[in-house]
């Protein structure tokens, strides 16, 4: 898609994909912005499926097709029961209109062309069709685990949703989310920059957490998600959007080749 992901990354997500508390989180988000916005038995394309738990749980809206750059990403979701393609965000195979519902979670940080990949998701979706997108916030956060992951950039809510209506997306929600953890990764992000003060460590940032502390912290971070889309706070450690594909407008009634008025 981008910036490749460190092979021996994709091992640590897939192990951690299922349980952590920071993906629990995240998939409770997802969930709850689908319930509200995703049309009936919606035909979903998850760009950047990664290793595919997270896609797993987008089937309760519609049937789903993982897409990923990562041939051991893929591997790990087909075992998972996935329908799965191999192909680049910034080129998707998708036929134009095919989907009704485009799920892009912490992808568009990856690409050189944030632009061009939102206009190809716009192209795989059918005029009105949804997409629903995260990525992480707050350039000022930059660290060794964004290296790690390939990210090319953190995200301000002006610029992501600027790069959304570039790409011919009619923004329908765009906010903070996981804002009860913001404090603690700025407090982390500091000490790392400014009291270590070594090089940053390349490595994604899975601290293991005792069972009790793990399913705490992911009760914190997801009930924000209750209060979407009512309560918008202005803060919070990732962004999250639903931008609406613009549907044509009404047909006039008139066959433009001839001039005549069709009939009803």
């Amino acid at each position: 898609m981008g910036a490749p992901m460190d092979a021996q990354e994709y091992d640590r997500l897939a192990h951690f994909e299922e349980w952590y508390w920071w993906h629990r989180g995240r998939q409770a988000i997802v969930q709850r912005l689908l319930a509200l916005y995703a049309p009936p038995s919606a035909r979903i394309l998850d760009v950047g499926c990664g290793t595919g738990a997270t896609t797993l749980g987008l089937r309760r809206f519609g049937p789903v097709v993982g897409m990923d750059i990562g041939r051991r990403a893929l591997e790990v979701a087909g075992k998972r029961g996935i329908a799965v393609a191999q192909a680049s965000a910034a080129r998707l195979p998708a036929r134009s209109g095919a989907f009704d519902l485009v799920v892009a979670l912490d992808v568009l940080e990856h690409l050189e062309d944030d632009v061009a990949a939102a206009r190809e998701m716009r192209a795989a979706l059918r005029p009105g069709g949804l997409l629903l997108a995260t990525v992480p916030a707050y350039p000022f956060l930059w660290s060794g685990h964004d290296e790690a992951l390939g990210h090319r950039r953190r995200y301000l809510r002006r610029q992501l949703v600027a790069v959304l209506e570039r790409a011919g997306f009619e923004v329908a929600l765009c906010c903070y989310v996981m804002a009860s953890i913001l404090p603690a990764a700025v407090v982390v992000r500091l000490y790392e920059r400014w009291i270590r003060r070594g090089p940053a460590r390349r490595e994604s940032g899975y601290v293991p957490v005792p069972a009790p502390l793990n399913a705490l912290l992911a009760w914190i971070t997801s009930t924000g998600s209750l209060l979407l889309p009512w309560i918008r706070l202005p803060f919070g450690l990732s962004l999250a959007v639903v931008a609406r594909s613009p549907a044509p407008p009404p047909a006039s009634g008139r066959d433009r080749s001839d001039g005549i008025r069709q009939a009803r």
